[in-house]
C-alpha cells in the first residue's frame, strides 16, 4: 500500500520565547530521501501547497544516493517550491547528501546553515536559528555554530543526529529539531522501533522528549533508508507552533509519545500536542 506523509501539528509553549516570536510557525521536514519524482512526492507537493508557515526547517538527508544527487535536487526543487516562508528557507545536510547540494540549494533560495547561526527578527526581537553540519558526524562542531550567540538567547538549534542532543543541552540549547531516525522505520505494532539509528534508547526514536532543560523533537521523517519499506511507523512532517504561556501540558499527538513526564503518552493521528518548556 502507497503510505502518504502526513501533517502533524505540534504546539510548544515557551516562557521565555521573545514576545515578537508568539505563534510562530516552522514547517520541519527531515529525510525525505528524495530522488526521482514520484506518485508520494506529488501527494506531499499537494499537501505543502496548503500550508503557510513562517519558517521552512529541513534536518538532512533531502536527497537518497549521493552520487544522484543532481536528479535529487530537480525533485526537492519541484516539491518545495510552492512553500514560502517569510523568515526564509534553512536546511542542514544528513549523511545520505552529497555535498554538492550546498551551493546548489543556496542558489534556489535555500539558506544552509552548517556549524553557523542566524539571527531571526521579528518586531524588536530576535532568535538565534542555530544549525550543525552532520553530513558526517565528524563535521559538527557545536561552540563553532554558537559563535556570536550569548548564552541568554533564545536557541532554536536544527541537527540530523538526535542523540547530540545532551552536548546541545549542555550548551544551553532551547528546543531541537532533528530527523535521521525514520522514527526505527520498521516496529512492532505498537510503534517500538526493531533498530535504531543512533545511541539514543529506543523509545527516543520518535516523538518529543526533555534532555535537562532542552527539548528534543525527532521527526520519523517522510522517505525511506536500508530496506525500503516501513512497518508500522508511518511517515510525516511537522508544522511546529511555538507560543509564550504559562506552564502547561496538554499531550495529544505527534507520533508515538511524549517522554519526560509521570507516563508516557501515546498520541492519535490528527490531534494537537501542546507543551510548555521551562525556559
Amino acid at each position: 500500500m502507497r503510505s502518504t506523509a502526513s501533517i502533524e501539528p505540534l504546539v510548544i509553549s515557551c516562557p521565555s520565547l521573545p514576545a515578537d516570536f508568539e505563534n510562530i510557525r516552522i514547517l520541519h521536514i527531515s529525510d525525505l530521501h528524495l530522488t526521482r519524482w514520484t506518485r508520494r512526492a506529488a501527494d506531499l507537493a499537494t499537501k505543502l501547497k496548503g500550508i503557510k508557515p513562517d519558517l521552512l526547517a529541513i534536518t538532512g538527508d533531502l536527497g537518497h544516493r549521493s552520487w544522484r544527487w543532481k536528479t535529487s535536487l530537480s525533485s526537492i526543487e519541484r516539491l518545495l517550491q510552492p512553500v514560502t516562508a517569510p523568515l526564509g528557507r534553512y536546511f542542514i545536510l544528513g549523511n545520505h547528501d552529497a555535498s554538492e547540494m550546498i551551493a546548489a540549494l543556496e542558489q534556489r533560495g535555500f539558506t544552509p546553515l552548517m556549524n553557523r547561526s542566524h539571527w531571526l527578527r521579528r518586531g524588536r526581537s530576535r532568535l538565534a536559528l542555530v544549525g550543525l553540519a552532520q553530513h558526517k558526524r565528524i563535521d559538527t562542531d557545536i561552540p563553532a555554530a554558537l559563535t556570536n550567540v550569548p548564552p541568554d538567547a533564545f536557541k532554536l538549534m536544527l541537527m540530523h543526529y538526535p542523540d547530540f542532543i545532551h552536548a546541545a543541552a549542555a550548551a544551553g540549547v532551547n528546543i531541537c529539531l532533528a530527523g535521521h531516525t525514520h522514527g526505527g522505520q520498521i516496529c512492532y505494532p505498537d510503534g517500538k522501533p526493531i533498530i535504531r539509528h543512533d545511541v539514543l534508547p529506543n523509545y527516543m526514536c520518535t516523538g518529543v522528549h526533555r534532555v535537562g532543560e532542552t527539548w528534543l523533537v525527532v521527526n520519523r521523517g517522510v522517505g525511506k533508508a536500508g530496506l525500503r519499506v516501513r512497518m508500522f511507523c508511518p511517515p510525516h512532517v511537522i508544522v511546529l507552533r511555538l507560543q509564550r504561556g504559562v506552564e502547561n501540558v496538554q499531550p495529544d499527538i505527534l507520533s508515538n509519545r511524549v517522554n519526560h513526564f509521570p507516563a508516557t503518552t501515546h498520541m492519535g493521528k490528527g490531534a494537537t500536542i501542546e507543551i510548555t518548556v521551562g525556559r
